[in-house]
């Protein structure tokens, strides 16, 4: 399956980002954003037996633009206990990076590539197991602007998990429209309670204040 789904934060006029990073810092937001993208749910896209007995690690996987990997700090790459997948149109990247290597780092040389890639990763059948030590759970789009563009227009993406953030920030870089003909926004409960059982664990609800922000989660389901 090439399912996968969004995450992203967005302010009122859907700005996601300024000078290739975040134009705030919500520590309860990258909070989040690591449980709901490296958390592995019993029943995602479970071939949990068949993970037992090729003795893969099972993660979510992430797919990001190489910008998007280079606004990571070094530190913090790569995403820990997740499959990191660049999109880079250039297909020797990684040769001189030290990632190079790493099996949870590969690169892609488009959008299309890494789902077909991931999904190779996903459900290897117990006649022909892949040799990759890792299986794919759940996978998630994280950015940047471009590929968002493609995520939202992919009949493939089956969520977005957007925090709105109530407030208008100086951004260069923009989500692109949701389309309520593709795209049913949940009301606030809804969400709420899709995102706990998504998770399989509580989730805070309703507006948060932290700082000067206050932002929801929210969660877009494809019609």
């Amino acid at each position: 399956m090439r399912s996968f789904s969004i995450v992203v934060a967005a302010d009122r006029a859907m700005g996601i980002g300024k000078n290739r990073g975040l134009p705030w810092r919500l520590r309860k937001d990258m909070a989040f954003f690591a449980k709901i993208t490296s958390k592995v749910v019993q029943g995602a896209q479970d071939a949990t037996t068949i993970g037992e007995l090729t003795h893969q690690r099972r993660v979510n996987a992430c797919i990001m633009g190489r910008k998007t990997w280079e606004s990571i700090p070094k530190k913090f790459r790569p995403l820990t206990d997740r499959f990191n997948v660049i999109v880079s149109r250039d297909p020797h990247y990684l040769d001189d990076k030290p990632e190079k290597g790493n099996p949870l780092v590969a690169l892609a040389t488009s959008f299309e590539a890494a789902l077909d890639l991931v999904e190779s990763l996903q459900s290897p059948s117990s006649s022909s197991p892949s040799t990759s030590s890792i299986q794919v759970a759940r996978t998630f789009l994280i950015g940047g602007a471009q590929l968002y563009n493609e995520g939202v227009r992919s009949k493939d993406c089956t969520h977005i998990f957007l925090t709105r953030i109530d407030a208008t920030v100086d951004c260069d870089t923009f989500f692109p429209e949701i389309s309520p003909s593709e795209y049913q926004l949940l009301p606030s409960t809804e969400s709420h309670e899709f995102l706990e059982n998504y998770l399989q664990e509580s989730v805070e609800g309703g507006v948060i204040e932290e700082g000067s922000y206050q932002y929801e989660y929210t969660v877009y389901n494809r019609i």
